[in-house]
């Protein structure tokens, strides 16, 4: 019996906070390696529960100096490759 390896979340997102753009979006500020975090990477996002693999679409400035990341929803690890 094998154990599944962890997932290891770069940004916390819910896959259902979809804005005006048709994007999700989540704040850097919660990105665990915000460096990473740039348009034209993929990333896992979400949580250790649901991650989902996103591809960055843009980073906007939003509400109180907060920086906004746009991704584009790719799928889940087991089903990407």
């Amino acid at each position: 019996m094998s154990e599944t390896p962890a997932v290891i979340v770069t940004l916390p997102a819910d896959a259902n906070q979809v804005d005006n753009t048709g994007y999700v979006w989540a704040f850097l500020d919660a990105a665990n390696e915000p460096e990473r975090v740039r348009p034209g990477a993929v990333i896992v996002a979400g949580d250790e529960t649901e991650p989902f693999i996103a591809r960055v679409v843009d980073q906007v400035d939003g509400p109180g100096g907060r920086s906004i990341v746009h991704l584009d929803v790719l799928g889940v690890p087991d089903e990407v490759v």
